[in-house]
């Protein structure tokens, strides 16, 4: 894969996925009253999100190319 200007849109999609789902865990983890069940499905979010925010958008833009 060669590293042009949408490759790196999808990689600054997946990064900022990555800051959000830990900052969101941190977050909870130091404000919640019982954090230990968030902090084990907040992370589950990263699939979902990768699916959602880069992996669907990254085949419909292989489809019209």
């Amino acid at each position: 894969m060669r590293l042009n200007k949408d490759n790196l849109k999808w990689a600054f999609r997946m990064g900022a996925i990555l800051l959000f789902v830990t900052g969101l865990d941190g977050v909870v983890v130091m404000f919640a009253a019982r954090p230990m069940p968030w902090a084990a499905v907040i992370p589950a979010l990263i699939p979902l999100l990768t699916a959602l925010f880069v992996i669907i958008p990254m085949q419909g833009r292989q489809r019209r190319d």
